[in-house]
């Protein structure tokens, strides 16, 4: 499997005999770890899987770790398949902000901190991937960062992995962190720009022409998934590619267990999600996705009545 690489390092009085208190170092490795998964459970739901490697036997001026990141062999067998739509192993770390010299995550941490959004828009893209235009009050020009980013931010479990990968610059004797590679630092955080633990100076950023409704409704079951977060093709006015969330989670787990029977051309009696996008105009832009929030019940397939008939001959 090939994989990704970044440095991080740590820097400060405390790490002058190059070594690094594992009770401030191992809570930052974990939650870096989560934050990858995260982002990778985001892009590939459960077509790939994240794996994160820590390697200490570098040479050291501070103290550093070597990070790498690899998925599995679903990101060779994409060339096969020609699945677009599982993401590498440096999307994810690009995203995050720890590789490519972007604007991910950690970056647009280190701006929001302490600022009011004053407007935040989604801009439909041709290639999909979608960008989030963001302003905030006293700067006049907005920061445009990739779909993925503003997901990842706005995730209040993702920001606060992220968090905890800075949390040791809240301890004496640490000054700053960094991520880097030979081609140049890819983010830096001195003490003073980590913002609170609980994120209270962290802003929501919620775009102003996005809208989700939600109704009660029954959809016909086309594909099923029996292992995983993935995406399920469901019938709603035609094909739609729906994911559950919030309540129907449980409900997901209980299918997916054998405690629930639901074969395909059953139909589901759901609360369901409808996330679209409007331009300036107020008309829709692109396609609309789909969430189930909530099953309330599960309506078997009839079985079309056989009809013989005689022949009086």
């Amino acid at each position: 499997m090939k994989r990704v690489h970044t440095t991080v390092k740590y820097d400060g009085p405390a790490l002058a005999d190059k070594s690094m208190d594992v009770a401030h170092l191992a809570p930052a490795l974990l939650a870096l770890s989560d934050l990858v998964k995260e982002a990778n459970r985001y892009a590939n739901g459960d077509r790939a899987a994240a794996r994160i490697y820590v390697n200490a036997d570098i040479e050291q001026k501070c103290f550093e770790l070597d990070v790498s990141v690899a998925l599995t062999i679903w990101e060779q067998a994409k060339l096969l398949l020609a699945d677009d739509n599982v993401r590498s192993a440096k999307d994810l770390f690009e995203w995050i902000g720890i590789a490519g010299g972007g604007f991910g995550l950690f970056q647009l941490i280190k701006w929001l901190k302490g600022k009011t959004v004053s407007n935040v828009v989604v801009l439909r893209v041709k290639d999909g991937d979608n960008l989030v235009e963001i302003t905030v009050e006293g700067d006049e020009k907005p920061k445009q960062v990739a779909q993925a980013v503003y997901e990842l931010y706005a995730n209040v479990t993702t920001r606060h992995k992220a968090l905890a990968v800075l949390a040791p610059l809240r301890e004496d004797g640490y000054d700053s962190l960094e991520f880097y590679e030979k081609e140049g630092v890819f983010v830096h955080f001195h003490e003073e720009d980590v913002p609170a633990s609980d994120g209270s100076d962290l802003p929501e950023v919620i775009p102003q022409n996005v809208h989700i409704s939600t109704i009660r409704t029954g959809v016909k079951i086309r594909r099923a998934v029996y292992e995983g977060r993935a995406k399920w093709t469901v019938m709603y006015q035609r094909a739609r590619e729906a994911s559950f969330d919030g309540l129907a989670l449980s409900w997901l787990d209980a299918f997916q267990r054998g405690d629930v029977q639901a074969p395909p051309g059953s139909y589901l009696d759901v609360d369901l999600e409808e996330n679209y996008v409007t331009n300036d105009l107020g008309e829709i832009v692109g396609e609309a996705t789909f969430k189930i929030v909530r099953v309330h019940g599960v309506h078997k397939r009839h079985e079309q009545p056989r009809l013989d008939f005689k022949d009086e001959d």
